[in-house]
């Protein structure tokens, strides 16, 4: 027996020798395996793992604290995540907000610009108005002075002085007149026991007297113009289109006022009264298509119609 038990011994330890062979040469596959699969870990700054098995192994048994923080750190940052997920939907709820109310102010912002530049077009239109309106008043003035200069030097201080007493002469006339005829319609009233004898008025350049009214004498007065004024052409200057009349301010003659001038009521011409005195006026006769010189210089006597009527200031 004793030689079988040693054979089977011997077989036995050959066997085992050999399991222990391939067991060493897998276990070493095994490791080179999981040192290449684990190199990574060599390189890695956190895990900093050896190069040796053990000194690797040692090193990797770390990398569980590592991954937990990692994954603490992962939670953390998903939970920043989502609270900028909503700060940015707020932020983003308020740019659209922003931008509907950016598009309203671009809106308003054209209305404005083109209200501004119609107000600019129409400032710009004013101007010019208003240039020439300057122009044409100072145009305007030039003139006048011109036309007050000639008129100033038509006439020598003598023909004035004559001019004056005529028309002085005239009014005085006219109330020696009219007083002559007061008193005679006086008289004739006392006599007759009637206040209208013969349906006559007063006064000659009054109203008609009304029944009932006691024959007074009537004072000697001058009555301001209403609907037409008669005058006598004074003086006639056919260049300068000046001319004198025997009316004025006792007449209700104003200065600026425009009268049409007509002779057995055709119109013969328009003037504007430039100069007034007492009895006496002067007129810048004006552009019209019924001016006629030579009739205004005939006419002994015109009679001035209101064309236009200005507030005197």
């Amino acid at each position: 027996m004793k030689p079988k038990l040693n054979a089977f011994l011997r077989i036995l330890t050959v066997v085992l020798a050999l399991a222990a062979v391939a067991f060493a040469f897998l276990l070493k596959g095994k490791m080179d395996a999981a040192l290449t699969s684990t190199a990574w870990a060599v390189t890695d700054p956190e895990v900093k793992a050896g190069k040796e098995y053990d000194a690797r192994m040692t090193s990797l048994a770390a990398v569980k604290g590592i991954l937990d923080a990692k994954r603490k750190e992962i939670e953390e940052a998903n939970l920043a995540k989502k609270d900028l997920n909503a700060d940015i939907a707020d932020k983003k709820t308020k740019i659209e907000g922003l931008t509907a109310a950016n598009t309203t102010l671009e809106g308003e912002r054209a209305e404005l610009t083109r209200k501004r530049d119609e107000l600019a077009a129409q400032l710009t239109d004013a101007n010019s108005k208003k240039d020439g309106a300057v122009a044409e008043l100072t145009t305007v003035k030039e003139d006048l002075v011109r036309a007050t200069e000639k008129a100033a030097g038509m006439f020598t201080k003598e023909q004035l002085a004559e001019i004056e007493a005529k028309a002085t002469a005239a009014e005085q006339l006219a109330a020696d007149l009219r007083g002559k005829y007061t008193a005679l319609h006086a008289w004739t009233s006392r006599a007759a026991e009637n206040p209208a004898p013969g349906g006559f008025q007063r006064d000659p350049f009054g109203e008609p007297a009304k029944e009932g009214d006691a024959p007074t004498a009537v004072a000697v007065t001058v009555e301001a113009a209403t609907d037409s004024v008669l005058t006598n052409v004074l003086a006639l200057d056919a260049k300068s289109g000046i001319v004198a009349f025997s009316v004025g301010e006792a007449n209700g003659i104003k200065k600026k006022a425009i009268f049409d001038v007509k002779v057995d009521g055709k119109k013969i011409g328009k003037v504007q009264i430039s100069s007034v005195k007492g009895a006496l006026s002067y007129g810048q006769l004006q552009p019209d298509k019924d001016l006629d010189l030579g009739a205004i210089a005939k006419a002994a006597a015109v009679s001035l119609v209101p064309s236009t009527k200005l507030a005197s200031k």
